[in-house]
């Protein structure tokens, strides 16, 4: 590697020998002591490589051994300086270019703000930029932490504000604090959203209207958001006055969902087999004209791709030219036959997807049952798919404040 770099540094010229005795042209090198080496030979001669200081030295030895040379390749040190001698206005520009560059990016002209979710990032802009970080700034005029500190004492919602330079770019990343949303207080019922049986009911505020073992079905009043003002109901009080609250309790109710798949045992699917013809339509104005035709016979299978293009408003003027090409793509038609086994999988899964929509995460699953059912099509495979779960069936419903008079619930 030492030899290659010195090769490199003081130059390499790459020559071709060519004559009777190309022989004695080397032994002539040695005896001068003139290193050569990468000697190989071919047809047309020796190729030799030599430093460029030696290559000045040998012409008495080319006239000696009556031989001819040719420069074939040359590289080195020596010759990049004379292309750069050559190139000065490129050099010079070069070194502005990278004079600029350095500057341009000692400075700030891009701003990215990420994080933010609640606030908006025009009002993190605007707060920044009075504080000294703005497009077209120099970096080391920036004043970073008294930038962070006055976003994080002007804007209550940040909990955490960082600023970083990448390149041309100035990143404000801000972590938001987590608030906690604001319990909903107005009064409500709730109702249930979807048939059942009530298997567990627990009213924590309002009169349960429903019991255990009960059968629902959606929309149904489950927990009435009421409460009778008094610490006790007796046989003394008669018709307390209801007040209206937001009723909260547990609701645990039995679901039955069903769903369907089926599939296909002999299926004909058409596949494009790389042969395609192109048709262009022009219509100018009401006129349409058709440029290339492509025919298409009755009964072929081919898929059509359209594609209309218009040239811009300030050519067309009042007139309209569009142009439509047509793409026919030859299909080939071919059937799939599968076993009654895999239709029945695919049939299956098909009816479970369609229940995954319908059945929510915290439902706990009590039974699945799948159900091949009879078809007269002999070609078809159907399934029926029932799935047994326990799961929250409530929801508030909103109601009007007023007091009215009811009966109270008794109890024994």
């Amino acid at each position: 590697m030492i030899r290659n770099m010195s090769h490199y540094i003081h130059g390499t010229v790459k020559i071709k020998v060519s004559g009777s005795m190309p022989e004695k042209f080397i032994n002539l090198c040695v005896m001068k002591n003139i290193f050569l080496w990468g000697l190989t030979k071919k047809n047309e001669g020796l190729f030799v490589c030599m430093s460029l200081s030696d290559f000045f030295s040998i012409r008495p030895i080319v006239r000696n051994s009556k031989n001819h040379i040719k420069v074939v390749k040359y590289y080195g040190f020596p010759f990049v300086i004379k292309k750069i001698k050559k190139r000065k206005m490129m050099v010079i520009g070069l070194i502005l270019f990278l004079c600029v560059l350095n500057t341009l990016v000692s400075y700030i002209w891009f701003i990215d703000i990420i994080g933010n979710k609640a606030i908006p990032a025009q009002q993190i802009r605007n707060l920044i930029a009075e504080n000294g970080l703005r497009p077209g700034m120099l970096k080391s005029d920036i004043p970073v932490k008294n930038i962070e500190n006055q976003v994080a004492i002007t804007l209550p919602e940040v909990a955490w504000v960082g600023i970083r330079f990448t390149g041309i770019h100035a990143v404000v990343e801000i972590v938001e604090k987590t608030i906690s949303k604001p319990q909903d207080k107005e009064p409500a019922d709730i109702v249930a959203v979807k048939d059942g049986v009530i298997t567990e009911i627990i009213a924590l505020s309002g009169q349960s209207v429903v019991k255990k073992g009960d059968t629902v079905k959606k929309g149904d009043v489950l927990i009435k958001g009421v409460s009778y003002e008094g610490a006790m109901v007796d046989s003394t009080t008669i018709n307390p006055p209801q007040q209206k609250i937001r009723a909260k309790g547990i609701i645990k109710a039995r679901v039955w969902y069903e769903s369907y798949g089926e599939s296909e045992l002999l299926t004909t699917v058409h596949e494009r087999t790389g042969r395609q013809e192109i048709g262009v339509d022009l219509r100018v104005g009401q006129q349409e004209f058709q440029l290339k035709k492509v025919a298409v016979k009755p009964g072929d299978l081919v898929e059509v791709d359209t594609f209309k293009k218009k040239l811009f408003w300030w050519r067309n003027h009042d007139i309209i030219v569009e142009s439509t090409i047509s793409t026919y793509y030859e299909l080939d038609e071919k059937r799939i036959e599968i076993g009654i086994e895999e239709a029945k999988e695919q049939s299956k899964s098909r009816a479970f997807t369609s229940l995954q929509s319908l059945i929510p995460e915290t439902a706990h699953v009590l039974s699945r049952n799948i159900e091949v059912l009879q078809m007269p099509e002999k070609n078809l495979v159907r399934v029926k798919v029932n799935v047994e779960t326990v799961e929250d069936i409530g929801e508030f419903t909103s109601i009007t404040i007023k007091n009215e008079v009811s009966t109270p619930p008794k109890y024994n």
